[in-house]
């Protein structure tokens, strides 16, 4: 009895409208035998979407019959279709740009991977270029050192001034100025100013 109450009260509401419904009806239309009250608190509840209730020959017309919508209705669902086409387009359009962006940013980074190795690269090459230039005027200096003063002064004057500044800063004291003394004056006083404003 107690369950029974309570799922009286719980459908109290629904009970109180179909009860007002039906009073409200004309009163050759009020049903006068537990079949038809059945068939109309079915239709009832399938006009108001209410399944559960519904008879179901009742939901199955209801289904049938097309929902015939308002101007306003009519003219909101147009609008929130138009507004539904544009956000697919505008996903489409943003999916597209997100693309062209990973696209863009993997190359970017392809640019920089190839930017690094070339750095690297010519960090490497000007090391070795000058390691090399290196050697070649240790060698310089040790052929100059064993050359006599005179042959060594006219052969380095012959040279590029850079190169014969470089050879003669190497080399010994005493045997730079044998060779520094053995060409002119102006020569000379040239290429010690080179070096002295070097160091």
């Amino acid at each position: 009895m107690h369950k029974i109450l309570n799922i009286i009260n719980d459908y109290k509401f629904l009970y109180l409208f179909i009860g007002f419904v039906l009073l409200a009806r004309p009163a050759y239309s009020i049903p006068t035998s537990i079949d038809e009250l059945k068939q109309s608190f079915g239709t009832l509840c399938a006009d108001y979407g209410l399944d559960f209730c519904a008879v179901e020959a009742d939901v199955k017309n209801k289904a049938k019959k097309p929902r015939k919508f308002t101007e306003t209705e009519k003219k909101i669902l147009t609008r929130l279709a138009e507004q539904q086409d544009r956000l697919s387009l505008r996903s489409l359009e943003l999916d597209r740009r997100e693309g062209q962006l990973k696209t863009l940013q993997e190359d970017i980074q392809r640019q920089v991977s190839q930017l690094d190795k070339l750095q690297q690269k010519i960090e490497k090459d000007i090391i070795k270029k000058k390691t090399q230039d290196d050697a070649q005027l240790i060698k310089a200096v040790a052929l100059y050192s064993k050359m006599d003063a005179g042959i060594a002064a006219q052969s380095l004057a012959k040279l590029e001034r850079k190169i014969a500044v470089n050879i003669l800063k190497q080399m010994k004291e005493k045997q730079a100025s044998l060779i520094l003394s053995s060409m002119g004056a102006a020569e000379s006083a040239s290429i010690i100013e080179e070096i002295t404003r070097k160091k």
